[in-house]
């Protein structure tokens, strides 16, 4: 069905009369013996793809051990339907690494090859044909209104197709708004949307370019880190190297040239970057270097993500540049895996099998005894103690390059209220003049705040309550664009209502401030002023966040607005400031990397000024000036927040000093599904009473209630060594399989404590 090359010169292949043990993705941690028809026999292989019954269903798995005896008895044995494949289409390589992946993140090892394989190889059919939507021309506010109270789902699709306007990919619309299809389909029963089917779209970065030109010249830190990283090449020898160089140090060219010297050799390269940083830019910057570079990212459809599967696996490409699942990448002769912005939180999966992109790429490049760059100004403080402990190398890039100047960082008290611009309680005085300066000498600007919506809460002052949504225990955000109140965080809307509807007072209050705010108050104070804003509200679809980086780049606009997706992957030369809007804001987040993460975001924004030849400045507004964060992000003084974060972790045993386990129990009964969780805590303290372990719950999850379920946390905190913390998440995973009624995750190395 599908002209796969071979992985596998000599994968196993089957004997007539034999068995084939098989993984499918279910989650149940045993894998299924199936007989192999004399007719199928000659076909089958390890890593090969077959339709096999599993209850009254076909499903597909993977092959992965072919058996001339088998103990299950013949009365229960079934037999394998349908080879999929005359070659294997999963390595031994992936093999033993999904094998890994389902040990360490307590998921099935056919959960885990799920994850390797693109979604077209999980089923026996392709779709060669594409669904995009548009709302029907005419179609606007009366029926918006018709849907508003009694079906919102469909209300926030229709409005966003009509805001759009003309077509869009079905599919990555849903997913953007976090819908089902059963809102389209129901707007199509209306007669109000049209749904056609076309042929396959262009990947949208497929055509990416880039001018940047090689430097003739490295620096002498480059030059350094690049000999060790080609001396470990050459030696053909695993290592992991932390390359820690602040932004604009020329990191990028480091990795450039390694996967020359990697592709020099007839190897390969991955290189993964946070999703969010995927842009034409970056990708640009390999293609002008390599060539044919394959590029995996998640808005490509299945088919997209199989032709460039399949060029992998024939070596028509030989560099991988994608997000996190580009680690899977079936690249031959591995020479060299990057992960840049290695601290990036994207790079976890939240969803089954829940594995780190970065340890995953530091595993397979063990196994294939490549070399694994781990990058960014900001290094996730496990990293960072690894390097200093001596497990990966450190390679420091202390300066920038090509011309960057140090930025001026300035750091604004807003509790005072001389620092506050008088037309405005949301920008001192400080950022509105230099903002003028700025676009007065034709310059670019770039303001964060890491907050969608127009403001965060609607207060009532009479009853003290905040308008919070009825089935999640987040207050609503209010966006004044489209004059509702949206659930972040499970999306529901309402109407913004006249009086609160607690005490029935009029005089609900808007307090906070997110980036829809910003972009109008500053349109209001800098009325000349070209102002884009990029947030999860305007980029609708991918195309929206290039034309609006390109328009930017041709300095068609002057100040760009916008949350965390604008402070990853951009260079544009003309930017000269950047404004920290409230840089405090996700300190007070109940989650033991709160500090980490606002370092690094003050850091990384910060880096987005003064990369071209003119000096950049930087205004930190913030009313915790006394913060670690806060101070040591300002001063771009990485050592300094390092130690002060080593100090508070080790004292209360959170990673890098412990290994730890996250378990969330999520149940519609509240008392079922804390009884449960205090079941499991007693229990596990009975089995780990050893020094150093600490079982703390179970408690309400920081989002206690989440489309009506309740939600409560267990963590198991071990020791670094000894061999008892997978037996533990063995049994956790045992015990959560035998569970019907309450939802049971369970998330080895988390990162999201919410």
């Amino acid at each position: 069905l599908f002209d796969l090359a071979p992985l596998e010169v000599a994968a196993p292949r089957a004997p007539a009369g034999c068995y084939a043990r098989v993984a499918l993705n279910r989650p149940v941690q045993r894998e299924f013996t199936y007989a192999l028809p004399a007719g199928l026999a000659p076909r089958a292989a390890v890593g090969g793809r077959v339709a096999v019954p599993f209850g009254a269903r076909r499903s597909i798995g993977v092959i992965v051990e072919l058996e001339r005896e088998t103990d299950v008895p013949a009365a229960r044995l079934k037999d394998v339907l349908a080879v999929l494949d005359d070659e294997p289409v999963v390595g031994s390589e992936l093999l033993g690494l999904t094998r890994w992946i389902a040990e360490r993140y307590a998921c099935s090892w056919g959960e885990a090859l799920a994850a390797v394989l693109p979604a077209t190889l999980k089923r026996e059919g392709v779709r060669r044909r594409v669904p995009r939507i548009r709302a029907k021309p005419g179609i606007g506010a009366l029926e918006l209104e018709e849907l508003r109270a009694r079906h919102p789902e469909q209300h926030r699709l229709l409005r966003t197709l009509v805001e759009l306007g003309g077509y869009s990919p079905l599919r990555e619309l849903l997913r953007s708004l976090k819908l089902s299809e059963s809102p389209a389909m129901s707007l199509r029963k209306r007669g109000w949307v049209e749904i056609e089917f076309v042929e396959e779209l262009a990947d949208p970065l497929a055509g990416s370019s880039s001018s940047k030109k090689r430097p003739e010249v490295l620096s002498s830190p480059q030059t350094h880190a690049l000999a060790r990283i080609c001396a470990r090449l050459d030696e053909r020898r695993n290592a992991t190297f932390l390359v820690h160089g602040v932004t604009g140090s020329g990191k990028t060219e480091v990795y450039l040239r390694a996967i020359e010297h990697a592709l020099s050799q007839g190897r390969g390269a991955i290189v993964l970057v946070p999703e969010i940083a995927l842009t034409p830019q970056t990708v640009g910057w390999f293609r002008a270097r390599f060539g044919e570079v394959c590029v995996l990212h998640s808005r490509m459809s299945d088919l997209q993500r199989l032709s460039e599967w399949k060029r992998l696996q024939a070596s028509l490409v030989r560099v991988v540049v994608g997000a996190r699942s580009a680690v899977f990448a079936p690249v031959r002769e591995l020479g060299v895996i990057v992960v840049d912005e290695e601290h990036e939180p994207s790079f976890k999966q939240e969803s089954v099998p829940r594995y780190h992109a970065r340890d995953v790429a530091i595993e397979r490049a063990r196994r294939a005894g490549a070399v694994c760059l781990l990058g960014s100004a900001t290094p996730a403080l496990e990293s960072w103690h690894a390097a200093k402990s001596g497990a990966y190398e450190l390679l420091n890039l202390p300066e920038r390059v090509g011309g960057g100047k140090p930025c001026t960082v300035q750091v604004v008290d807003m509790r005072l209220d001389g620092e506050r611009a008088r037309a405005s309680a949301l920008f001192s005085r400080l950022l509105l003049h230099f903002l003028g300066e700025t676009i007065f000498h034709r310059e670019q600007a770039i303001l964060f705040l890491n907050r969608r919506g127009f403001v965060p809460v609607l207060y009532c002052p009479g009853c003290q309550t905040t308008l919070a949504c009825g089935h999640c225990s987040t207050a609503l955000t209010f966006h004044r664009r489209i004059a509702r109140l949206v659930c972040h965080t499970c999306c529901r809307e309402r109407d913004v209502p006249a009086a609160c509807p607690t005490c029935s007072r009029p005089n609900l209050r808007p307090v906070g401030v997110g980036s829809e705010k910003v972009e109008s108050e500053l349109a209001k104070l800098l009325p000349g002023a070209r102002i884009a804003r990029m947030d999860s509200d305007t980029m609708r679809r991918r195309e929206d966040y290039e034309n609006t980086l390109a328009a930017f780049e041709r300095h068609e606009l002057d100040v760009l607005v916008g949350t965390q997706m604008i402070a990853k992957g951009l260079d544009f030369p003309r930017v000269t400031l950047v404004g920290i809007v409230a840089a405090d804001q996700a300190l007070n987040m109940p989650d033991f990397r709160a500090e980490e993460r606002t370092f690094q975001l003050i850091a990384q924004v910060a880096g987005r000024a003064g990369r071209g030849t003119r000096p950049g400045r930087v205004v930190v507004q913030t009313s915790n000036t006394e913060n670690a964060a806060i101070r040591c992000g300002a001063r771009g003084d990485y050592a300094a927040m390092a130690r002060h974060l080593e100090h508070s972790r080790r004292e209360l045993a959170y990673p890098p000093f412990a290994r730890l386990c996250r378990v969330v129990f999520e149940d519609a009964d509240t008392e079922r599904g804390l009884g449960l969780a205090q079941r499991w805590v007693a229990e596990l303290k009975a089995r780990v009473a050893d020094e150093g372990w600490k079982i703390e719950g179970a408690s309400p999850a920081p989002l206690a209630l989440v489309r009506g379920k309740h939600r409560f946390n267990l963590l198991v905190k071990a020791p670094l060594t000894g061999p008892g913390f997978e037996p533990v998440i063995a049994w956790l995973v045992e015990q959560a399989q035998k569970e019907s009624r309450t939802e049971v995750r369970i998330d080895v190395d988390p990162v999201s404590m919410m």
